[in-house]
């Protein structure tokens, strides 16, 4: 739940933003409805979501999912900050590559979403680590192994390109650097098989408990009474990636992506009447914090 300071932080930030599209001619509603940014601003054909961002709001699935939301109204997006570090946060996950953790010769690694990942005997893929502290998770996209591997019933896994590359691109799963699943291409996440993990978990719909199967064959090696007994008993679920096209509901190019969004960054105690805010503005105040 938002605290108090950072609640109070995001009406700071809108009202500042606010007053400097004001003083550039925008119109400045403000939606009563908690499911639309805390401002709309609007000149002619612009329209402007104002998104402020306290320090933990600077994630990944917050950036998408407000951006997200802009785009399905044919909105821009003017993400504000209170300092430099929550603005480089916001311009690393937007730009160079936009909304990846990386990209390399066409293929992907993504950051990770919030939710886990289901499988199709019920419930979600999980692994088991026994070792101290939480284990670290990664999903990228590779060309090995060639061959076939899990895939989602309209995907060819085994296609290949002149050059000998998957058509598809292996959607590969680490933890802690090991690969631990290999799906074909992201849309294979759409509820992949059991067996595509090492482990999975179910609530027991009568017991309510969770039973750990193995995903090979689906034996039941552990039955724990809840998350926390879960973990204590070495099993880890498996997150999501954060795949873009996913996430926005649509393939968006970088071109299209870099013009849907701006960054203003407002310091403590900075004056809101020290210029006008436009599309020239923005660009030279992002440049300033560079």
């Amino acid at each position: 739940m938002p605290g108090p300071l950072g609640d109070a932080t995001r009406r700071d930030l809108t009202d500042a933003a606010a007053a400097r599209l004001a003083a550039d001619a925008f119109k400045i509603d403000r939606p009563e409805s908690g499911a639309e940014p805390p401002a709309v601003a609007t000149r002619g054909d612009e329209r402007i979501a104002v998104e402020p961002l306290a320090a933990d709001d600077a994630t990944p699935t917050v950036i998408v999912s407000r951006l997200g939301h802009a785009l399905d109204r044919d909105r821009r997006v003017l993400f504000v900050a209170r300092d430099h570090d929550t603005g480089a946060a916001v311009r690393e996950l937007l730009a160079d590559p936009p909304l990846l953790a990386a990209r390399r010769d066409g293929r992907r690694a993504f950051h990770l979403g919030p939710d886990r990942v289901p499988v199709s005997g019920g419930g979600y893929a999980c692994v088991r680590a026994d070792g101290l502290g939480h284990p670290t998770f990664g999903w990228r996209e590779t060309d090995t192994p060639l061959g076939p591997v899990t895939a989602r019933s309209d995907v060819d896994a085994a296609a290949v390109d002149d050059e000998g590359r998957p058509v598809v691109p292996r959607l590969l799963c680490e933890v802690d650097g090991e690969a631990v699943a290999v799906l074909a291409g992201v849309d294979s996440l759409q509820t992949p098989p059991d067996e595509a993990f090492p482990f999975a978990y179910r609530r027991d719909p009568d017991d309510k408990r969770f039973r750990v199967r193995r995903g090979g064959d689906g034996t039941v090696v552990e039955t724990v009474s809840g998350f926390a007994a879960l973990r204590e008993a070495g099993y880890v679920p498996i997150p999501m990636p954060l795949v873009p096209e996913h996430a926005l509901g649509r393939s968006i190019d970088d071109e299209t992506l870099t013009a849907a969004w701006d960054l203003l960054v407002i310091g403590e105690g900075e004056s809101v009447d020290d210029g006008a805010i436009g599309d020239t503005a923005l660009d030279a105040e992002r440049d300033r914090d560079r």
